[in-house]
C-alpha cells in the first residue's frame, strides 16, 4: 500500500489514498464470498473498521462472507459473466413488464408531494406508495427470484427503477448500474482502478515507467487475476480514503 500513499513526493498519479482500513465480511459491506464448507475457517479475515484505533475488535462476518483470507477459501463463482447475464435479464424484464402494465411515476413525484404535504404525507407513506405501483411492484418481485445471494446487497437493488432501469440504455445499465468494479493492488506492486491501465508503484510516474503492466486494462482481467492466484495467496478487502 505504501507506494500509493499521498505524500506529494512523486507524480500525482501515485498519490491515491491517505488512509485505509480492512472492510467487508457482510452482504451490505461487500468483501469476498466464502466457499461452502469453509465459513468457520479461522484463517478468514474479519473487518477492522479503523486501523488507527488500538484494541478495536474485529467485526463478525456474515455467514458466507469475509473481509479476506487465503484464495483457496474464497468463492469466485459469482462471476462477472453471471452478473452481466443477471443484469441483462433484469433490464429486459423491466421492458417486458412495462409493455403489460400501466406506466409508473418516478420517485421524484412522491418526494415532491412529501415536501409539499410534509405535515400529512410521510416519507414512509411516499415510499410505500411508490413501491405499490404495479410495474414497480412486479419488478421488485422478479428481482427477488434472481440468484443474487453471492453478490453485494446493492446488486440489482434500485431506489427508483423507473429512472435507474427504465430510462437508461441496456449497455449503460449493465456496465454502470448493476456491476461492481473491483480495484486491485497486485503482488508485483501494480495498482489497477476502475478497470483502467495499471500504475506501477516501483516507478516515479506512469510516464517514466519502463515496465509493461502485467494485466491488460479491463475488469475481466482483474477478476481472472484474482481467481488464478495460488491457493495460499492472502487476499484482503480494503477501503481507501482518497
Amino acid at each position: 500500500m505504501a507506494p500509493f500513499a499521498i505524500d506529494y513526493l512523486r507524480g500525482d498519479e501515485l498519490d491515491i489514498w491517505d488512509s485505509w482500513c480492512i472492510t467487508g465480511g457482510t452482504a451490505h459491506g461487500g468483501g469476498f464470498n466464502v466457499l461452502p464448507g469453509h465459513e468457520r475457517d479461522p484463517r478468514l479475515i474479519h473487518e477492522l473498521p479503523n486501523r488507527w484505533l488500538t484494541g478495536h475488535e474485529p467485526v463478525s462476518n456474515d455467514f458466507g462472507w469475509c473481509a479476506g483470507g487465503p484464495r483457496e477459501l474464497l468463492d469466485f463463482s459469482s462471476s462477472r459473466e453471471e452478473a452481466r447475464d443477471l443484469a441483462d435479464a433484469a433490464w429486459q424484464m423491466w421492458r417486458k413488464l412495462a409493455a403489460e402494465l400501466p406506466p409508473s411515476r418516478p420517485w421524484q413525484v412522491y418526494h415532491d408531494r412529501k415536501v409539499a404535504e410534509f405535515r400529512t404525507y410521510s416519507l414512509d407513506q411516499a415510499a410505500a406508495d411508490y413501491r405499490a405501483q404495479p410495474l414497480v411492484k412486479a419488478f421488485d418481485g422478479y428481482l427477488e427470484t434472481l440468484p443474487t445471494e453471492r453478490y453485494r446487497y446493492q446488486f440489482l437493488r434500485f431506489a427508483d427503477p423507473v429512472v435507474e432501469v427504465g430510462r437508461v440504455s441496456r449497455e449503460e445499465f449493465i456496465e454502470r448500474r448493476a456491476l461492481r468494479q473491483r480495484d486491485v493492488l497486485t503482488l508485483e506492486g501494480w495498482w489497477y482502478e476502475d478497470g483502467g491501465p495499471g500504475i506501477h508503484g516501483a516507478c516515479h510516474s506512469p510516464a517514466r515507467c519502463p515496465h509493461e503492466p502485467e494485466l491488460t486494462a479491463g475488469q475481466d482481467h482483474i477478476d481472472g487475476y484474482l481467481a488464478g492466484l495460488s491457493g495460499d495467496t492472502l487476499l484482503v478487502n480494503v477501503r481507501c480514503h482518497v
